[in-house]
């Protein structure tokens, strides 16, 4: 399962920034390049995709979901099969909070997940591998290609870790 956080992971600006929920197409950090990258991974079903997001606005993350189309009329909302997106009820600002939940709803492992997260503000990404064993890439300043690559390249190291190989 491969989870991405949302808000100036995969598009810019934060949604805590906004007044109100975007009514124009969302404009994400995917590019042409990154676009190809996921295009197999949504066709072949291989991988599951998943949202982690501690966004304090969540309904404006889910209208962005639905406003970014990865591929024509295809959007993240429609590749996305599991979401966990806020701050409230059993969800905190923590992510290890987010990805019980994902765990819990999907059956997947926690080892066989890999996280995306730009987060400057502190590291879920330690957080998450510390606490659940959750591969995880830093994306500082958005969603690249590279971190996309390298996330992928830790994820079989410790995929091949598991396995004995």
């Amino acid at each position: 399962m491969i989870v991405f956080d949302l808000d100036d992971c995969l598009w810019s600006p934060e949604m805590y920034t906004l007044f109100a929920t975007p009514s124009v197409p969302t404009e994400g950090y995917l590019d042409p390049e990154e676009e190809l990258a996921l295009d197999p991974v949504y066709k072949e079903r291989r991988v599951i995709l998943a949202a982690a997001s501690s966004s304090e606005e969540p309904s404006y993350s889910r209208a962005c979901l639905g406003g970014i189309e990865v591929l024509p009329g295809l959007t993240l909302r429609d590749m996305i099969q599991y979401d966990q997106i806020g701050r409230t009820g059993k969800l905190t600002s923590r992510k290890t909070t987010h990805f019980t939940l994902l765990h819990e709803e999907s059956g997947v492992p926690y080892n066989e997940m890999l996280f995306f997260d730009d987060c400057n503000w502190g590291d879920h990404c330690a957080d998450v591998t510390r606490s659940v064993g959750v591969v995880s890439q830093r994306t500082p300043h958005g969603m690249r290609l590279s971190e996309f690559h390298t996330g992928l390249t830790k994820y079989d190291a410790e995929a091949r870790k598991r396995l004995g190989g």
